[in-house]
């Protein structure tokens, strides 16, 4: 992701993501407000420290999170609006890792989202990195979850977020909400892909069902160690 939210018409580019959209000082006070903290964070659904925390608020084309968070009366001025439009997972990377400098090009960082997701917002899974970085992870997920969503990105996002407030408005536990969430992101992948490996989570254990297949016990190879090597422990 690599476009900067625009402040002056509190709209933000339709990817929001970069940083240097933002003066830093204008981001120091965004992360300072309390306030702000408190709109952005009542908008996460929270899981397991290893599962993907998704965003419940607007979402750009690109299935990012969109997020106006407004400043303090006292720190708004005439370079500083009210009220500013930013993509949640940029703001949430800088809240637990620091304001993001600029590369010796003098261009920012692309952050870009290890388990693939871009509606999620769990900070371990946020990771600072360049173009051809992001290029790589792409590469490497190829065909495998989630971006072979047939619905697009934005489209498994707003299924994904659709399906987390439908469940929680008609009170559903959290286990049923996991049901909801693991039928909103099966829905647009076809049944086979649902078996590869999934980057950025925690793998299920053998016997258990990732969709319609079954987890499989991992084949166990024998470990041989040279009688010259010695003692490993």
């Amino acid at each position: 992701m690599s476009a900067g939210p625009a402040m002056d018409s509190g709209r933000a580019a339709e990817d929001g993501s970069q940083p240097g959209g933002i003066p830093p000082g204008l981001w120091a006070a965004l992360l300072d407000d309390a306030e702000a903290r408190t709109r952005m964070h009542e908008k996460v659904y929270r899981r397991g420290p290893g599962q993907c925390h998704y965003w419940l608020g607007a979402l750009s084309s690109s299935g990012h999170g969109r997020g106006r968070v407004r400043l303090r009366v006292g720190a708004a001025s005439a370079s500083r609006p009210a009220s500013v439009v930013v993509a949640p997972h940029i703001y949430l990377y800088q809240e637990s890792r620091g304001l993001l400098r600029p590369l010796p090009d003098g261009s920012y960082p692309l952050i870009r989202h290890r388990c693939g997701e871009p509606s999620c917002l769990n900070p371990i899974h946020l990771a600072a990195g360049t173009a051809p970085d992001s290029a790589a992870g792409i590469a490497v997920r190829g065909a495998a979850l989630p971006g072979a969503d047939s619905r697009g990105a934005q489209g498994r996002a707003m299924a994904i977020r659709d399906a987390i407030t439908s469940a929680i408005a008609t009170g559903a536990t959290a286990g049923e909400i996991e049901v909801a969430i693991e039928a909103a992101t099966a829905a647009g992948v076809p049944a086979v892909q649902m078996a590869l490996p999934f980057p950025g989570t925690i793998e299920l254990p053998p016997g258990h069902h990732r969709g319609d297949v079954k987890v499989a016990a991992p084949a166990v190879s024998p470990l041989v160690i040279p009688s010259e090597q010695g003692e490993l422990f």
